[in-house]
């Protein structure tokens, strides 16, 4: 049935369509590609923190990396994170509180090899400028809970070790050494990469022109095995 003339011309009708969907599933592909836009943020222009992030709100993921100026004091209270790695050294950031604003605000003040240990850090009431890069918050759920430390800077952890009213959604690392502490290093922060955000819709529509190339496909097959039951059926019939 499928080598009939008439049947081979609506195959080679399908397969003409299914390449037009094809080319079109092609095109939006490339489309797709050419309008990714990059989402580029001047993360090196230092700008106060309080004009991106409001204590008890969550950082938007654009202004992640950005380097900012604050002010505040040091209340004394900190953590040591373990497992951070400096120049393949594995050690731990010390990191504390400076209550900016009346909220508290983690600041990583430098990187400690894994053996040392920090009784306590000055407290004072002075109102310090200091500067670095905001980073987002930590998942405390992806903390090591294997570890009898703290693996992550996390808010929504600090916010209870601290016994803060009100906190920054996010951390800050400083630019430089605030703290006299012996073997205290600097950590320093890169500038974030920027993100290239796809057209998905294009993808979809790309997605949607296959499967009509397909059911084109699909199509001309059910037409023939139609016949072919339709020829069947005459011939039961004409039988005494």
């Amino acid at each position: 049935m499928a080598r009939q003339p008439k049947w081979v011309a609506t195959l080679l009708a399908c397969v003409a369509l299914a390449v037009g969907f094809a080319l079109l599933a092609q095109w939006q592909v490339s489309r797709a590609v050419i309008e990714a836009s990059v989402e580029a943020v001047d993360s090196e222009t230092m700008v106060p923190l309080e004009s991106i992030l409001e204590p008890m709100t969550a950082q938007q993921l654009s202004d992640g990396g950005r380097r900012v100026s604050f002010d505040g004091s040091l209340d004394g209270r900190f953590v040591l994170i373990s497992g951070k790695v400096l120049d393949g050294v594995e050690g731990q950031w010390l990191v504390a509180n400076v209550m900016s604003s009346g909220s508290c605000l983690p600041v990583v003040f430098g990187w400690l090899p894994a053996n040392a240990s920090v009784d306590s850090i000055p407290a004072s009431d002075e109102v310090t400028s200091w500067w670095g890069r905001l980073v987002p918050s930590d998942d405390v759920l992806a903390s090591d809970f294997q570890d009898p430390g703290r693996t992550v800077v996390a808010a929504a952890d600090l916010v209870n070790v601290w016994e803060c009213e009100s906190i920054f959604d996010g951390y800050v690392i400083s630019d430089e050494i605030s703290l006299d502490i012996p073997d205290l290093v600097i950590v320093e922060s890169r500038p974030p990469v920027p993100q290239t955000v796809l057209n998905w819709l294009n993808v979809f529509y790309a997605l949607e022109w296959m499967a009509f190339g397909g059911f084109a496909l699909y199509f001309w097959y059910r037409l023939v095995k139609d016949a072919v039951e339709r020829e069947l059926e005459a011939a039961a019939e004409a039988q005494p």
